[in-house]
This record gives C-alpha cells, structure tokens and sequence, in this order.
C-alpha cells in the first residue's frame, strides 16, 4: 500500500480520543506550538515526517503509538501486531518512560477522581470546563509544574485520591533510579532483534503497568545481565520495559484458537403476564447480537420466552457438541427476583439451574471452557443510594456451582433493582457491550473490562422524588484462567 494512503487509512480509523492520546504522547518531539494547531492525526503524522521521526524506511514510531493507544488491531495495516511490537519495544522506542507513566495515570482516573484533582491542584478556572485528566497533565506540563524529575505536585493530589495511582509514580521514581548502561543500536528493518540474555518472567497482565513489589527481583535481573560482556548489554530501561510488555503466557490464558468462539444464546423478554412491559430491551438485544458476532461467535436470539421454553433452550444447547468451540455465552435480558430470572409468564427459573447445565458433568464438551452468563434482571426492590452501595451488596456465589470456568455477570447486586432507559436500554448491557468494543482490541481480559463495565454503571445515577438512585453490577467467576478474546479481523462499525 502506498505510504500516504495508509496514513489516510490509519487516521481514517481513529477518533478524537485516540488523536488527544497521540498528541500527548508526541509532546516533547513536536513543539506545543505546533500540536495546539493540530486538526486531526494526519498534521500529526505530518509533522513527525517533517521532524525526520516518521518515513516510509522508518516507520517504527507509528506502530509504537498505536500500541499504546490500544489501538492493537491497525497493527496489521503495517505488517506487525501486538506481540511482535511488545518485542520489538525492548530494544527501541520513541516515547520516554515519563511520557507513557502519565498516560497511563489518564487511563485509570474517574470522573470522581478528576474533580477531587481539578480541586486540590487549584487549576484556574479557564482550564477547568470540560476538561480530562490529560488536558490538566499537559497544562502541568507546560507551566512546568510538573517534570520528568519533579512530581511532588501529583504526589501530594494522589495521597488524597488514589493510593493506587500514587504507586504508579512510586515505581516509576524507583525505576529511574536503577542503574543506566549503554543503549544498543536502534535495530533496522532487515535486522532481527535478538533475544534478551536472560529470561524475564512477565509480572503483568497489563501490558504496560510498572510493579514496585519485583524491584528487588529487577535488581537482581539487571545485576546478572552485568556480569555478560559489555558490548551485549541493554540499558536497565529495557530490562523494565521487557517486565511490563511482556505477553501473557500461553498457560495463563484460555485457548482461543477455534474458527468458532461459540455459541452466544440471548433471550430477550420485553412483554409478561402479570409484570411491567420491559421497553428499550430491544436495544440492548441487537446491542448483544452485534457484538457477540463481532467477536466470532455463533449468535442465536430467542424472543418472549416463558419459563419452561428458557429451560428447553438450555437444556437443547447443553446437549450440543461444543468440541470445536472455545467457549459458551448466554444473555438472559428479562425480569427477575433474588438469584432467579422470570419467563414472560412470571414464572420463576434459578440462576444456578441455568448455570449447572453447562457443568462439566452435564456438558462434557464444555469441561475446562468457559461459560459467561450476563444476566439483565432486578435481583429485587430495593433501591441503591448514592452512600449506600456496601451495605447493599450481598454475596453473590451462591450461585456459581462448584465447577471451574464460569462466569456470572449480574447487573446488580442481590437484593436490588436493575435501571433501564425506555428508549437507549439499561444501563448495564449498553456498558457491557461499549467496553468489549473498545477494550477487546487493546488486548484486556474479561474481567478487566468488567471491572470498567462496574466503574461506568456505578457513576450513573437516577433521581427519583428527590432522591438519587444508583446501581452496581456484580461479577461472580471461578474462571481459572485469564479469558482473552481475539482481536476482531475486522472494525466494530462494519457491524453496525
């Protein structure tokens, strides 16, 4: 493909975020002045041709920052892919420590924690409205209150908001200080990178997280490699980045590799016999549907089901050979009570009912795969108060069975009403399905984007005669390994 034409394609493919986190990334090799004026990613991509850093016989920054971004499936638009590129990223890069260290702080900060920030930071007004985290770093950045060296400003904020966040920047100070050697040539297109001297085991599931606790283990690492002559040595700061890019392991992840993920089963009941009609569950069914294809799975829909047909339904998809298939999805969108879904003609049917069909017992085909369960249901009616989410919460594991590799995704806590918009869908499948669709292709597993699933639905929130209501999802699992769907071949929109 011709250099310029895919430049055109990539830019093509990326939104207004994904082009604020590029130039974020790039402050520092394009003046600010320039990244101010900036339209779209192509001025980008334009700018770093001009700064030399960008060509056609060197493209290596490109796939770097989409790597970064999450952006892991444009990859293959310039013959690489994650794995290669979390390799390739030992040996060379163009984005310093400091600069990835705050990105990734942006992506973990809530809302809550951008206003208690906005406040203990007393950012002037003018800078406050409609702001996100990475627009205060980069006002921080240019007036110099925070450096490379000097982060005592942000120390101080996340001693108050986030303990988390703050060991971030702990363990990137450590990291400075370890010891420098001398960096290796910058590999070219015809050279294979070699292989590290020593085998570093990866001590992350996220790709680029820094782990204050292994800097002994680090320590030790970098001293054995000094040992080695000194004309194969790396720099310390590959040695870190091999710990925090290293890819999960092929025994810590479910296998996926079957032309067919599987079977995804949707039951969708908007109409009942003596209930409230469900409006706005149509949403949330053809939401599921697409996705679910998207993700390589064999959708089936089934619409106003009574309780005896879901249990025929189950009990048909248990008795079918799942040999060539990786696992097993089933989305009940209905209403419910306590641990129960309700069929169209309110009658009862137990969430472990469900579940223990597909026990390893019951569907061989399935043993050792797993089996995801989203249930859109009221566990109850009791409301969830803005203060009142712990008190609330009540276990959930009744209802996963003894058996291993199940996952359990309740949209709210036992006990408690589930919210639904009467026109955009409930809360918790729109969440469910717009966090697949950005976090599946950046790699993260399951219950990653489901801990981010829990983050969107708990900032929600209703009034209610003056009262605001809220909702917390809960996820129960024995999943034994990390479950990691496949980047898609294909963009989300092609779906729609």
């Amino acid at each position: 493909m011709d250099f310029i034409q895919l430049l055109y394609d990539i830019d093509n493919n990326l939104g207004q975020e994904d082009f604020e986190s590029l130039k974020f990334l790039c402050m520092g090799l394009i003046p600010n002045k320039k990244l101010e004026k900036m339209k779209s990613s192509l001025d980008l991509f334009e700018e770093l041709q001009k700064s030399g850093e960008l060509s056609e016989d060197n493209m290596f920054i490109l796939p770097e920052l989409l790597y970064l971004i999450g952006q892991h499936n444009l990859l293959k638009k310039l013959n690489t892919n994650k794995s290669a590129m979390t390799e390739a990223l030992i040996k060379e890069r163009y984005i310093s420590m400091y600069r990835r260290m705050l990105f990734e702080l942006s992506e973990s900060i809530t809302k809550e924690d951008l206003r208690s920030i906005i406040f203990l930071l007393d950012i002037p007004s003018k800078f406050r409205e409609n702001k996100n985290f990475l627009d205060i770093l980069c006002y921080l950045d240019k007036t110099e209150v925070i450096t490379e060296d000097n982060l005592e400003a942000l120390e101080k904020v996340f001693c108050n908001v986030s303990q988390d966040l703050l060991k971030k920047i702990n363990q990137y100070k450590e990291y400075k200080e370890l010891p420098r050697r001398i960096m290796p040539s910058a590999p070219t297109e015809n050279t294979q990178l070699s292989e590290p001297q020593i085998s570093v085991q990866a001590v992350s599931s996220i790709d680029t997280e820094f782990h204050g606790d292994d800097l002994d283990s680090i320590r030790e690492h970098i001293q054995k490699v000094q040992e080695l002559p000194s004309q194969k040595d790396v720099e310390s700061e590959n040695d870190i980045a091999a710990l925090s890019l290293q890819d999960r392991t092929k025994s810590e992840v479910y296998p996926m590799n079957q032309k067919c993920r599987g079977y995804c089963v949707i039951i969708n009941n908007s109409d009942f016999l003596k209930s409230d009609p469900r409006p706005g569950t149509e949403k949330d069914a053809d939401y599921l549907e697409r996705v679910f294809s998207w993700l390589g799975f064999e959708v089936v829909v089934y619409n106003e089901q009574k309780a005896q047909q879901i249990c025929d339904i189950m009990s048909n998809f248990q008795m079918k050979d799942h040999t060539e298939r990786d696992c097993f999805v089933c989305c009940i969108l209905t209403h419910g009570q306590s641990q129960a879904i309700l069929g169209t003609d309110n009658e009862v049917v137990k969430i472990n009912v469900i579940v223990s069909k597909f026990s390893p017992q019951n569907c061989k085909t399935l043993a050792g795969k797993p089996k995801l369960f989203f249930i859109q249901a009221c566990q109850g009616k009791n409301t969830q108060g803005a203060h009142s989410i712990e008190e609330d919460a009540v276990s959930a594991t009744k209802t996963i069975p003894n058996d291993a590799d199940v996952l359990i995704g309740m949209s709210t806590v036992d006990g408690c009403f589930s919210y639904r918009h009467i026109e955009l869908g409930t809360w918790y499948i729109q969440a469910l399905c717009s966090n697949l669709i950005k976090m599946v292709p950046k790699g993260e597993d399951i219950l990653s984007i489901l801990t981010k699933v829990n983050r969107d639905v708990s900032e929600k929130e209703y009034s209610k005669s003056g009262t605001i209501l809220k909702q917390m999802p809960q996820p129960a699992y024995t999943l034994r390994m990390k479950l990691v769907f496949p980047i898609p071949t294909s963009d989300f929109k092609a779906y729609i």
